[in-house]
């Protein structure tokens, strides 16, 4: 596991400062990465996925651009699986809505650049009644504490998620690191999903 300074988040300097820090230091990690590397980490993430999504599996997912694991297959092997694919639309504030997953040509730019299905989007809290919701991150911890973009929609969203609701986060193996600083507002997830295994924290509990 990559070790990072604690230091940045004990009050030495402000938390917003210590996330700064801490998110170039990681996503320099993954660009230094060579790109066929990086291909082969993320065809490795998407088979341990594809161990544990079954068919009618209900997955809010993303699709994930060069600087993140997973890699654009990541929607297209979720339908293999046969899960039930809904991807983020971000509004202008709030948490993020969902739209079904109709394949990557029905994919249409949203804000940000980043790809949407067209289909008009359900409510924030269409997330309550997924079974797995798969949560793009910059760095986890392993108490499960995450850092992400840093513009906040995925904690306000992971807030509405239901008691039953697994949240698994995809990442390269350096990117697992000591310590995220973390605020009474961010969210954690419940593990990770890395080139090498499924690690679970131990927070999620399977529905009855």
């Amino acid at each position: 596991m990559q070790s990072d300074r604690s230091d940045l988040s004990d009050g030495v300097v402000p938390l917003a400062v210590a996330k700064s820090r801490l998110r170039r230091e990681v996503l320099a990690r993954r660009a230094a990465v060579p790109a066929p590397v990086r291909a082969e980490r993320d065809r490795m993430i998407l088979d341990h996925l594809g161990r544990i999504v079954a068919a009618g599996t209900v997955v809010c997912a993303y699709v994930p651009d060069d600087d993140e694991a997973g890699g654009r297959d990541l929607a297209e092997e979720l339908i293999r699986c046969g899960a039930r694919v809904f991807l983020p639309v971000a509004p202008v504030v709030g948490p993020l809505e969902w739209a079904a997953y109709a394949g990557p040509a029905d994919l249409v730019p949203g804000r940000f650049g980043i790809p949407v299905p067209s289909a008009p989007p359900a409510g924030p809290e269409f997330i309550s009644g997924a079974d797995l919701v798969l949560v793009p991150a910059v760095a986890v911890d392993r108490t499960g504490n995450r850092l992400g973009r840093g513009g906040g929609y995925y904690d306000r969203s992971l807030a509405l998620a239901g008691p039953g609701t697994r949240m698994l986060a995809l990442l390269d193996p350096e990117n697992l690191v000591d310590h995220v600083p973390a605020e009474p507002h961010d969210r954690p997830v419940d593990g990770v999903i890395t080139p090498e295994a499924v690690l679970d924290f131990g927070t999620w509990h399977s529905p009855e």
